[in-house]
């Protein structure tokens, strides 16, 4: 990689005259990537679709694969801006992880999310940087992030996390179950609200049951 996701996160932060043109840059890639896979993708047509150089694009990104774990990034904000990256301290352990299921749960089935996923199956097996990228911006970064909040909720309301990391993995695992697989493979229409908040209260409810160190 020649440029970090910590540092592209931060480049997209700077308040300057460019943050515009970042921001349409990366947007246009998102869309020229959906329509045409990854490595059809090129920069020309990006530069084209964002009304800018090329020059600009690699100026800001430095390579196809910084920019599209810039796109990751951007789509995972909507996850790690809620919940666990920033939790309320007078909510209960089971309200922080159902809020973190139900922002999950949006995120992934939106149906631009499904579209990158699928993209990124079609093409990881070629373009291993495409994977990378996006294990690490996406559910690499929820882990971690659920993983710390764990760790500091040891001994909250009967439940242990002798693994935090190991724990917040298996939620989103379970999260990402049956429903997510047959939606990933159009075997069903994308669920509602109602459906997905039923499924992360459930998955909560079950999550926490495991790792209860008594039943009254």
């Amino acid at each position: 990689m020649t440029q970090s996701a910590a540092n592209i996160s931060q480049s997209l932060d700077q308040p300057s005259s460019s943050t515009a043109k970042r921001d349409a840059i990366v947007k246009a890639a998102a869309q020229v990537f959906l329509e045409h896979g990854y490595g059809a993708a090129s920069m020309d047509h990006i530069a084209q679709e964002a009304g800018v150089s090329k020059q600009t694009i690699y100026s800001h990104f430095g390579a196809k694969d910084a920019l599209f774990e810039a796109i990751v990034h951007s789509k995972c904000a909507a996850l790690t801006g809620r919940g666990v990256s920033s939790p309320d301290e007078n909510k209960s352990l089971e309200d922080v992880l159902y809020d973190t299921a139900s922002s999950f749960l949006t995120v992934i089935l939106a149906p631009e999310s499904v579209t990158l996923y699928r993209t990124i199956l079609s093409e990881c097996v070629r373009f291993p940087e495409l994977a990378s990228a996006f294990y690490r911006s996406g559910p690499r970064s929820a882990c971690d992030r659920l993983g710390a909040y764990l760790a500091s909720a040891k001994g909250n309301e009967n439940v242990q996390f002798p693994n935090p990391v190991a724990s917040a993995e298996m939620y989103f695992a379970m999260l990402r179950g049956d429903l997510y697989l047959q939606c990933i493979l159009s075997l069903r229409e994308m669920p509602d609200e109602k459906e997905v908040a039923a499924y992360a209260r459930e998955v909560t409810d079950t999550f926490l049951s495991a790792h209860r160190t008594s039943q009254k």
